[in-house]
């Protein structure tokens, strides 16, 4: 038994412990600012002079993280804490939803009035009048829309442009100055280019980590969750330079995906009684993920850089 299981009453809460573990990202710094921003433009409505940029797009891969940090940048914001009204209840200044794969302009307004707890059928002019008036009344000013390239799946041209029209009367309206944070992988970025919308946001990217640009963070990510959470040793062969880039090009150099996958790799090792981890670790893993032979295996495989993945 290593060290790290003697902290908790067993596997499980260790498991549950690591997870929720926060690594920093490198785009936590600017999505902070982000917010601050935000929240310094809704003061300046407050006092009757804001810019009319009040959206914000942050755009990721799959696995990129942006999701983890968006909420940890909303929950850690002090200016963004629910707020007390003259009745002392306690009530939210932002929502955050995950968009659904049924992404039509009436699923998103229905969905967010679901959301507050509301009535949620009905024709949708009156359904977005309502959610709006919604907002206002209850001080919800920032809307954070997680996911939002399932609205881009939209099967017409007229279907996605009810979603950018919804969008930019949400960013444009003049009786509440709902701010957004509007977050997916790049196709979201075909909403952004609506001309109304682009004057009315900014955009922060999640770039893919490379080798060996960053090998520093990679070698954090094995050291916080494999040796200082889970108290495992680290074979020699995963401190070179050759496994971070094996590790990159495995997970499309997602941060998230690694941060999960160093996670995963390191539980089925301690589950097994073992106290070192090895790189044959990360190509059983890969394996049982991927389905592919020895030979495809981008952690053992001798021609790695070779494998289309």
């Amino acid at each position: 038994m290593t060290k790290a299981l003697e902290k908790y009453p067993d596997l499980r809460a260790l498991r549950v412990a690591v997870r929720k573990m926060y690594i920093k990202n490198s785009k936590d710094d600017s999505l902070d600012e982000m917010l601050a921003e935000l929240v310094e433009n809704k003061k300046d409505f407050d006092e009757g002079a804001g810019s009319p940029r009040r959206g914000f797009f942050v755009i990721g891969q799959s696995g990129s993280g942006k999701s983890w940090s968006i909420r940890r940048a909303l929950a850690s914001n002090p200016d963004l804490q629910p707020r007390v009204n003259e009745y002392g209840e306690l009530l939210p200044q932002y929502l955050s939803l995950k968009v659904g794969n049924k992404a039509a302009s009436i699923n998103l307004v229905s969905d967010l009035l679901k959301a507050m707890g509301l009535p949620h059928d009905g024709k949708e002019k009156k359904m977005t009048d309502e959610l709006m008036n919604q907002f206002k009344q209850r001080g919800i000013w920032l809307l954070h829309l997680d996911e939002l390239q399932h609205t881009v799946r939209s099967n017409t041209t007229k279907a996605f442009e009810a979603i950018q029209d919804l969008l930019k009367g949400m960013l444009d309206n003049e009786e509440w100055p709902l701010h957004m944070v509007l977050s997916g992988v790049d196709r979201i970025k075909q909403i952004q280019l609506e001309l109304q919308i682009d004057r009315r946001s900014e955009c922060l990217t999640f770039y893919p980590m490379t080798s060996p640009a960053n090998n520093d963070r990679i070698q954090e990510l094995m050291t916080k969750i494999a040796v200082e959470a889970c108290d495992l040793e680290l074979d020699d062969k995963l401190k070179t330079e050759e496994f971070y880039e094996r590790l990159c090009m495995a997970k499309n150099g997602a941060w998230g995906t690694m941060i999960e996958t160093i996670q995963s790799v390191s539980f089925a090792a301690l589950k097994r009684g073992r106290k070192k981890l090895k790189i044959t670790d990360f190509a059983q893993d890969y394996e049982a993920t991927k389905g592919c032979p020895v030979s495809e295996n981008l952690f053992v495989a001798p021609n790695f850089r070779d494998i289309d993945c």
